[in-house]
Formats: structure tokens, sequence, C-alpha cells
């Protein structure tokens, strides 16, 4: 099932399922990390994070949630990036001496206000 909202996309053909939630409503996730409500009557609700922790931590096992919130260690994502503003970091990772991937985890982590989180 395919259906658009809000301009997002939410299939459940290529989303992740996660697990049953509730009677006839399936939790499911998308590359993007977006979850979804996908109800047997064929509605589609988007969740926002939150509720899809507090949903996966009161109906299914601990696994589940351990899998999904309690990752430890390092992801490896992609992503798109303005050609300048990378030419910008490479220059400022080597002026510093350190990696590109750590030059753009301080910066990250500094936007999220997470940079004591290291």
């Amino acid at each position: 099932m395919e259906k658009l909202i809000k301009g997002r996309k939410y299939n459940t053909d290529t989303a992740k399922f996660v697990g049953v939630v509730g009677e006839q409503q399936n939790l499911y996730i998308k590359r993007t990390g977006e979850f979804f409500l996908y109800f047997v009557d064929k509605k589609i609700v988007p969740l926002s994070f939150d509720k899809a922790q507090k949903l996966v931590e009161e109906k299914l096992d601990k696994d589940v949630y351990n899998q999904l919130f309690n990752r430890t260690g390092t992801e490896f994502i992609s992503i798109e990036i303005d050609s300048k503003v990378v030419q910008n970091a490479r220059k400022e990772a080597v002026r510093r001496n350190i990696r590109l991937n750590d030059l753009c985890e301080k910066a990250l982590s500094q936007y999220l206000g997470m940079e004591n989180n290291e």
C-alpha cells in the first residue's frame, strides 16, 4: 500500500516491517528513519519519532526496542551536500589535522547541542 501524505511517500512494500502494535495495526519504518502505522483498513498514519519509540517500548519486545533506539557504535549514512561546503570542510579538516568524518560528526553534534555527549 502506498500513500502520499503532506508530500511524503509512505509505502508498506518498501518500508521495513517493525511489528504488530495493536489490533490490525502494523508499525513500519522507512529508510529515512520515519515511522508510520498501517491499519488493515488501508489507512496510513505517520508517527513522530517519540511516539514510535513509546509505542515500540510498550507493545514490542525489548530486542526490537534496543535494535531501533539503543544503538551504539557508529553507523554509515549517505548524504548529499553542496560542493562548496564539502570543499571548505575538507580544507578545515586538513587544517585541524583530523578526518573529514570527525569534522562532520563534531559539527553535527554541536548543531544538535550534543557536543558534550561524545
